[in-house]
C-alpha cells in the first residue's frame, strides 16, 4: 500500500478542518473590519461573530489593536498576617517572562474583570455582585502565597499616549526616552473589594 495513501485525510476530515478554518478567518477579517470607522454592513457581520470571539475568549486581541483601547490594570495588595510586609501584584505585570503569549493572557485576565465590573455598575443596586469574578482573582492570590492574609483588589486603566505628545517629546534635543508608564497615563486605581483569605 503507497505509504502518502495511509497519512491522507479522509474527505469529511478534510471538509470539516476547511469549514472551521473559512470560519476563523472570516471572524478575524469581520472583527477588524468592524472597528469604528466602519459601514452599518461591516458593523452588522462583525455584531454575528459575537458568539465566536466569546467562545475563543480571545478579548479584544482578534482586531489585532486596530483600535487598541485603554488597557485594565489589576493592581491587587496581598497582606500577611505574620509582620511581612504588604506584597503587590500588578496584571499584567510590567515583565512578563517566557513566551508572549503569557503576557497576552495577563492582558485577558485583566480585561475579563474590568469587563465583569462595568457589567454589574449598569445593573441595578439590588441586583449588583461586583465580586464574583474578583473573589476567585483574590482565592487564587490567596492560595499561591502562603501565608497571605487578605487581597485587596483594585482597577485602573493604562491610556494610550497622544501620538502628538510622543513624537513632540521625541523630537526635542537630546530627550529621554518616551516614559509609557508615566503617571499621567494611569487613571486613579479604584477599589473592587477586600477579601479575607480565610474565607476560601
Amino acid at each position: 500500500m503507497d505509504r502518502h495513501a495511509e497519512t491522507t485525510w479522509p474527505g469529511w476530515a478534510k471538509g470539516v478542518v476547511t469549514a472551521l478554518l473559512v470560519l476563523h478567518i472570516a471572524a478575524v477579517v469581520s472583527g477588524a473590519l468592524g472597528v469604528p470607522p466602519s459601514s452599518e454592513l461591516e458593523r452588522r457581520v462583525a455584531d454575528a461573530f459575537t458568539w465566536y470571539h466569546g467562545l475563543m475568549d480571545q478579548g479584544y486581541a482578534y482586531r489585532y489593536y486596530a483600535e487598541p483601547p485603554p488597557t485594565p490594570v489589576v493592581l491587587a495588595n496581598l497582606s500577611y498576617g505574620d509582620g511581612r510586609p504588604d506584597e503587590s501584584v500588578r496584571i499584567p505585570a510590567l515583565e512578563v517572562p517566557g513566551p508572549p503569549m503569557r503576557r497576552q493572557r495577563q492582558l485577558a485576565v485583566a480585561n475579563a474583570l474590568f469587563a465583569s465590573v462595568q457589567a454589574e455598575r449598569r445593573r441595578p443596586g439590588d441586583e449588583r455582585d461586583e465580586a464574583r469574578l474578583a473573589r476567585s482573582y483574590a482565592r487564587h492570590l490567596c492560595q499561591t502565597h502562603p501565608g497571605c492574609s487578605s487581597v485587596t483588589l483594585r482597577l485602573q486603566q493604562h491610556l494610550i499616549p497622544d501620538p502628538r505628545i510622543v513624537l513632540e517629546a521625541l523630537d526635542r534635543p537630546g530627550h529621554d526616552p518616551f516614559d509609557l508608564f508615566d503617571a499621567s497615563l494611569l487613571t486613579t486605581p479604584r477599589w473592587i473589594g477586600d477579601f479575607p483569605c480565610d474565607g476560601f
